[in-house]
């Protein structure tokens, strides 16, 4: 592939609370290419959404700061952009999906008003003209009765209803990077698949990166070139979907899979990987995963490992493999 459109080198993001600091992005580095879906996978906790508000400069500070690391975009680092500068770049060439639609749209003007305004932001679209373009980004979601929505306040809408639009405003300006977080959660299973064809024609026809937040491991099998799997704020495994899926190294990636119910084990008890992610600051001798881990060995309580390669576009976070 080319230069990659975005570049993330030693991302390390702190929050401070009660006058303590404390780190919940801990030195992560990936890189995403023009046309490449990149899939971030996880639970919740372990620094994902951090992760893709900090490429979009809309960490809360205070508490929250890039402590250190670059964000590349096209050669530009954006964590030394203005914040008009940064302006031009969301929305524009850097769109988010967001997770929250229950609070993400503005309450107190129209569906259509703030689609618009997105785009007469960014483009030389005329008001009459930029109606039309929302009407369609409406319909192109699956909004049926997208003329009626578009005067209709985020509180009329389900919350469903409410996701669709906020793929609509990510969307509506072909940005060149989409970092959709969590983008079909609230959908059902026939939204979910219209939502995922539209961001793959988008892809197509505009050569689009994607970054996928997501939960749902069928969504990253069916959407995703490769997957980084994220565990208490460090990237723990990367790898392309197929290698991921078929000969997982790192013990918390392994265990993902085997938490998904399945049909053909009707009798069996679901697995579940013991404890739940550390919460964010937690400091640890060695492995971060290790009080959770099945084969732990004396060196994950003393040493906390480096990201070594497995195999070709493949890299582990694990002494099992040192």
């Amino acid at each position: 592939m080319n230069t990659p459109i975005l570049t993330v080198n030693q991302l390390q993001v702190c929050f401070t609370k009660e006058s303590e600091e404390i780190t919940v992005v801990n030195g992560i580095s990936f890189h995403v290419h023009a046309g490449e879906t990149l899939g971030i996978v996880g639970e919740s906790g372990c620094g994902k959404s951090i992760t893709s508000l900090s490429i979009m400069r809309l960490i809360p500070s205070p508490p929250g700061r890039i402590a250190s690391g670059q964000i590349v975009y096209n050669n530009r680092d954006l964590t030394q952009l203005s914040e008009e500068e940064m302006s031009d770049v969301r929305g524009n060439e850097i769109s988010m999906i967001f997770q929250e639609p229950m609070t993400s749209l503005n309450p107190v003007f129209t569906i259509g008003r703030q689609i618009d305004e997105i785009i007469q932001l960014h483009t030389s679209a005329s008001k009459q003209e930029a109606k039309e373009q929302s009407i369609e980004m409406l319909k192109r979601v699956g909004i049926s009765r997208a003329e009626q929505i578009y005067h209709s306040y985020p509180f009329e809408l389900s919350g469903g209803m409410r996701q669709r639009v906020m793929i609509a405003i990510g969307m509506a300006c072909q940005p060149k990077l989409l970092i959709a977080d969590e983008p079909t959660t609230a959908l059902d299973v026939t939204i979910q698949l219209q939502i995922l064809d539209l961001m793959k024609k988008l892809q197509a026809n505009e050569n689009t990166a994607i970054m996928l937040i997501t939960h749902d491991l069928g969504v990253v099998a069916e959407m995703c070139d490769r997957v980084l799997v994220m565990y208490a704020g460090e990237i723990v495994e990367e790898a392309d979907v197929d290698d991921l899926f078929h000969d997982p190294k790192h013990p918390y990636t392994i265990g993902l899979p085997r938490s998904i119910p399945s049909s053909a084990e009707k009798k069996r008890r679901l697995y579940s990987i013991k404890g739940q992610v550390p919460p964010a600051g937690t400091k640890t001798k060695g492995c971060r995963f290790a009080e959770r881990c099945d084969r732990v060995i004396d060196r994950c309580w003393k040493e906390s490992p480096e990201s070594v390669s497995v195999g070709k576009n493949h890299t582990c976070r694990c002494w099992l493999h040192a």
